[in-house]
């Protein structure tokens, strides 16, 4: 009888230590889902230039300019910290067709790491004198 009882017990103690671990379980990982960061597009336009951006670590950028090719003219990245942004790709679109009309360049980036860089772009011809015909400028804080 003593047996029966001793079984019945170290069963209820073993079913309550598996739905206790149970809950833990559960617990630690709706916590783990929330702290993971969710990657985070974010676009920016001439009108964010000389602006401050706050990013964490693993969000994505995707800058478009417009595209002043008439005369000659076109964008260079002149700075920005590569081991905190990497460019991930560069392309031209959106151009109707009509004279002057060279539609915008876009620049796909990522951030890689903690810290703050400054990405600068010039529009400038790069041939004879490097006339610049606009600049953009912003600062990133990545988290």
């Amino acid at each position: 009888m003593k047996t029966k009882k001793s079984i019945m017990v170290l069963g209820l103690v073993a079913i309550v230590a598996v739905a206790a671990g149970t809950v833990i379980g559960v617990n630690f990982n709706t916590e783990h889902q929330k702290n993971q960061q969710k990657t985070m597009i974010v676009s920016l336009t001439e009108t964010d230039s000389n602006t401050v951006v706050s990013l964490k670590k693993g969000d994505l950028v995707n800058l478009t300019l417009p595209n002043y090719g008439d005369g000659g003219y076109v964008w260079a990245v002149i700075q920005f910290d590569d081991h905190l942004l990497g460019q991930t790709d560069m392309f031209t679109w959106g151009s109707s067709g009509m004279l002057g009309d060279f539609g915008k360049d876009t620049w796909l980036f990522t951030t890689l790491d903690i810290g703050s860089t400054t990405l600068e772009l010039r529009c400038q011809r790069p041939f004879g004198e490097q006339d610049v015909c606009q600049t953009f400028n912003v600062t990133f804080n990545i988290l």
